[in-house]
């Protein structure tokens, strides 16, 4: 593995963020006195919150400087001709946690700045995987996909007990080869992902890939690669060992279920760890591509038209069944990283691997619960990118209100 290139990759992205150092007088999660006070320390701006029965630090979120005078020129804000257009109030200088009064650039920096931090410090953490490259594959999908699967491994491998897995070739029969000496027997590996990329994956620790066609790089259109889907189904493995569910993570078939965990997590946080490690991996940007990674979405008049509650079942034979959760959950996603932080998004897991009971964990780690983040959520959706509600779930059928 290319530890040292990673630990400087990262290093790199995260201080052209300006992310707080440790020196910093005021830090995020520390104990604070009074509800609203705020305080600037190392360039960074942090408002005393309410998390729980405690009164702490919010995230730092980099204090802007402000730019010289000069008339600027307004870009139009195109709306509905059946929706009529809101007197916009102003959008603050920083992120506040659970704030509804926020863009989808200020909650895309702040997820980001949250994750970058979080991947900085694990810059020196052991790697515990295997890599498995067809020596016949030269070209530039496979240099996309080796620098995920480094940068994958260097943050997320010391999750697995047993270590974990990648195989990549140009058949499937050196994969299925390739997978059996590491510990996995199976008999295809054909599952069709994308042009040119198919894949297979065995909880909880392999994942093979075949590609038989090549591709660039290109930050603005961030899933055609096989970089962010490689991150992205590597990340399913890491939610079964942080949660300790080896035998695969059990997800909501039904309505009202309790048991398993909502489909809207379980693919958006993957679908925001793939394009963030996606571009991170290639020295990118996540938000030039954030707009066409909202794109990848089967046509349909009801996507990402449900409230966020309608996303927690898919029953069977699709992704879209019976809605479609991954752009919901990618930008839900960014509200929780924003808002708590990467290392407690990802303790949400390991909190539901003791309980198995993921609105428990959800408050017990978050400090409020899943109710109130919905509510909070459908408030900020159509600030974010995402368009108003005008479908319901009625059982397992959806209906446009």
């Amino acid at each position: 593995m290319k530890r040292a290139l990673a630990a400087i990759l990262i290093a790199c992205l995260v201080s052209g963020l300006n992310v707080f150092s440790a020196t910093a007088a005021i830090k995020s999660g520390a104990i604070c006195k009074k509800k609203g006070q705020v305080s600037t320390s190392a360039g960074m701006k942090y408002t005393c919150i309410k998390n729980g029965n405690k009164l702490i630090w919010s995230n730092g979120v980099a204090v802007r400087k402000t730019a010289p005078a000069a008339t600027p020129t307004p870009s139009p804000t195109p709306v509905t001709s059946a929706t009529p257009s809101p007197t916009p109030s102003a959008t603050p200088a920083s992120f506040d946690a659970w704030s509804t009064n926020i863009d989808s650039k200020m909650l895309s920096d702040q997820a980001q700045r949250s994750f970058l931090t979080w991947a900085k410090e694990r810059a020196g953490t052991s790697i515990n995987h295997t890599q498995s490259i067809d020596p016949s594959l030269q070209n530039n999908r496979l240099s996309i996909l080796k620098k995920a699967d480094d940068l994958g491994a260097q943050l997320f491998s010391s999750f697995f007990q047993q270590g974990s897995k990648t195989v990549i070739g140009a058949t499937e029969g050196w994969t299925i080869e390739q997978l059996a000496k590491n510990g996995w027997t199976t008999s295809k590996c054909n599952d069709p992902y994308m042009p040119g990329v198919a894949l297979c994956l065995a909880i909880p620790s392999h994942q093979g890939y075949v590609i038989t066609g090549d591709s660039t790089y290109d930050a603005r259109d961030p899933g055609k690669d096989g970089g962010a889907l490689l991150a992205h189904e590597y990340f399913h493995l890491v939610q079964a060992n942080i949660a300790k569910n080896l035998s695969g993570i059990q997800v909501r078939s039904e309505p009202g279920a309790l048991s398993g965990i909502p489909v809207w997590f379980l693919e958006g946080t993957a679908e925001f760890v793939g394009y963030s490690v996606g571009a991170l991996a290639q020295n990118a940007s996540y938000w030039e591509g954030r707009a066409r990674a909202l794109s990848y979405s089967p046509p349909g008049e009801s996507i990402n038209k449900n409230a966020i509650s309608d996303y927690e079942i898919r029953t069977c034979c699709g992704n879209g069944m019976p809605t479609y959760s991954y752009n919901i959950g990618q930008v839900a996603t960014e509200y929780l990283v924003a808002s708590i932080g990467f290392q407690k998004m990802l303790d949400i897991l390991a909190d539901y691997g003791g309980t198995k009971n993921f609105e428990k964990s959800f408050e017990s780690v978050t400090g409020i619960s899943k109710a109130t983040f919905y509510e909070r959520f459908d408030q900020v959706r159509t600030k974010v990118g995402l368009p108003s509600i005008s479908w319901k779930l009625d059982g397992l059928v959806n209906r446009k209100i």
